[in-house]
């Protein structure tokens, strides 16, 4: 484990040369950069996308860490255990993640289009990697381990991995990284806010349905998203991006924010408990089965 993190921490500096080196360039200019920069950034993603691994194979399989459980909501959270919901946010995860890259590639696959996904590749393996460090660093159990049987252990090193979630800080730095280089050169308004506002519900959506799957407490998620849009944010900017979205691309943003969270919360999604007993939840009423079907106001 500790070499993993050494590897991740060396990686880090030579980002940070990789950055020095871009930075008077444009995140996404219609013109091919040179051999230099494909090569110094390419290999940057690689390596940081190589720690990233390496630390997921170097973790033992059993190694809990404490849980606190600091922020409102987070102990309630532990009742949760869906897996309709967690498959779910898989596949709500990787739209957020493909829709930038299928937008771009609609325009055209040219030196725009390159320089733009290298960028964006970038994000997300800087994002990759930061998770990878925090959660073997954390060692938080899931919420969803509370669900055992008394006595049974989780033997397996996905039961400790909770702070942060990796699908929210992924899927922000997808909205945000996509969204804003996405921006950067379109022309269109309307297909600006429809590409923020399509990203952000996705990315809202992913961290909302892994609370209800179990997979994260309310923390996990909010800090994973803040990370996610940090590095969605910062590494555009530090390869010399200075667009600057207007207010309209914002309240698409945060209307996207609130579509994805509701949406998310009425999709039917069962919750398997530790007694075999599933309740599917649509807002604001919740059903039941066990010995018979109890349907119960959420309020």
């Amino acid at each position: 484990m500790r070499r993993a993190h050494w590897l991740l921490a060396a990686v880090g500096g030579i980002l940070s040369a990789s950055f020095a080196k871009s930075a008077a360039a444009e995140a996404a200019p219609n013109r091919w950069q040179s051999g230099e920069y494909y090569a110094l950034n390419g290999g940057t993603i690689a390596l940081l996308m190589g720690g990233a691994v390496a630390a997921e194979l170097s973790f033992p399989d059993v190694c809990a860490g404490p849980d606190s459980c600091w922020f409102p909501g987070d102990l309630s959270v532990r009742q949760n255990h869906s897996l309709p919901a967690r498959r779910l946010s898989d596949g709500t995860a990787l739209l957020a993640v493909a829709a930038p890259l299928i937008a771009s590639f609609g325009r055209g696959a040219d030196a725009r289009f390159a320089n733009t996904e290298l960028v964006y590749a970038e994000s997300l393996a800087v994002s990759t990697s930061l998770h990878s460090l925090v959660k073997f660093a954390v060692r938080r159990p899931r919420p969803y381990t509370y669900q055992l049987q008394p006595g049974a252990a989780c033997r397996t090193k996905d039961c400790y991995v909770s702070f942060y979630s990796g699908h929210a800080s992924t899927s922000f730095a997808a909205a945000v990284a996509g969204s804003y280089l996405f921006a950067e050169s379109a022309h269109d308004r309307g297909s600006r806010y429809a590409m923020w506002g399509f990203e952000l519900a996705l990315a809202s959506a992913t961290s909302s349905l892994r609370v209800r799957g179990g997979m994260h407490y309310y923390s996990d998620v909010l800090v994973g998203a803040l990370a996610g849009t940090a590095v969605g944010i910062v590494v555009p900017v530090l390869h010399g991006a200075r667009y600057e979205p207007d207010p309209w691309e914002f309240v698409s943003a945060g209307a996207g924010l609130l579509v994805g969270v509701s949406l998310s919360q009425w999709v039917p999604a069962g919750n398997q408990t530790e007694r075999g007993v599933a309740t599917w939840s649509v807002l604001p009423f919740a059903f039941r089965a066990g010995s018979g079907l109890e349907l119960r106001g959420r309020f």
